[in-house]
């Protein structure tokens, strides 16, 4: 009974097939899509919906939409860490619509979206630390059977192999990399006793400043409090309808009002999955892109003027 229980608790879904031990949580298992399908037409189900695993944005949708994690408590790491969400489901079709939130709002606001977005990071990467610590005896000694002339140094290939199958953590090492370890730059081999140091901005990688610059939206809080106005039901999205209503509001004191094409077009490119719909994120990442093409078209010009 009790291991029934920890299963219930404890396992989390996967983006593979099958279902393997949950080695980092100690408990429970990976389940993946095939198992997902399996169990709800065996128990006539239409979807699973499940919690105790923390979401960045308080919610995440796997399985082809059969699987939906819900976690409800925001700034759980730290303050700011992470959004808060819960599911409504709508009429007798179900529809789902998922609310985003962050208590003590006041709080959270005074700091920048760099830091929370640090604030995540910095904590996804002390735990990884840590079970990378736990498995430091084995881990070493497969770096060192690798490293065949004593250097100090591995491919990339073999140190993403090194810690996945001793940790099989089922994590995109090679995306991590520059996170933990330090790469020669001639060689493209990794140092690899960096990966048991607390993981800081290594000397000798790549630059981030670029892509985390590129994460950041400029007036996020202006743009936050304009989206809130146009979700009049606070579903956590826009609809077609909702932003049109807005714009002829708005085109009543403006020149030259945009037509109803061109109000249904600017938002269909907002909604970058096609969901009809746009959620927060893709509101903020419209910005971020109109305000990237405008500052390339800025630099063109200056080129131009400049030759």
């Amino acid at each position: 009974m009790y291991e029934d229980v920890f299963d219930i608790l404890w396992s989390d879904p996967q983006s593979i097939g099958g279902c393997v031990a949950n080695a980092l949580r100690g408990a429970g298992t990976y389940f993946g899509p095939d198992v997902t399908a399996t169990f709800l037409s065996k128990n006539k189900l239409s979807f699973i919906v499940r919690s105790h695993e923390c979401k960045p944005g308080g919610y995440e949708i796997l399985h082809n939409g059969n699987v939906i994690t819900i976690f409800s408590a925001s700034n759980y790491y730290e303050l700011g860490s992470n959004k808060g969400a819960y599911l409504k489901l709508c009429g007798n079709s179900l529809d789902r619509q998922f609310v985003q939130y962050t208590a003590a709002v006041s709080r959270t606001r005074r700091l920048t979206f760099r830091q929370r977005v640090g604030l995540v990071e910095s904590s996804a990467m002390r735990e990884l630390h840590s079970h990378i610590m736990t498995a430091r005896r084995t881990l070493e000694a497969t770096f060192r059977s690798m490293d065949i002339d004593q250097s100090g140094f591995i491919s990339i290939s073999d140190w993403c192999y090194a810690m996945e199958e001793t940790t099989h953590l089922g994590l995109p090492w090679r995306m991590l990399k520059d996170k933990l370890v330090r790469t020669d730059p001639d060689t493209r081999r990794v140092r690899y006793m960096d990966t048991f140091d607390l993981p800081t901005n290594k000397v000798g990688r790549k630059s981030d400043t670029q892509t985390v610059v590129e994460t950041l939206y400029k007036n996020k809080r202006s743009l936050e409090a304009i989206f809130k106005i146009l979700d009049k039901d606070n579903s956590g999205y826009i609809t077609l309808e909702e932003f049109s209503e807005a714009c002829q509001l708005l085109g009543k004191y403006m020149p030259n009002p945009m037509t109803q094409e061109q109000l249904v077009d600017i938002c269909r490119l907002m909604d970058i999955n096609k969901d009809g719909l746009v959620d927060l994120n893709e509101f903020l990442e419209s910005f971020r892109l109109a305000e990237k093409s405008l500052q390339e078209e800025e630099n063109t010009l200056a080129e131009l003027q400049a030759t």
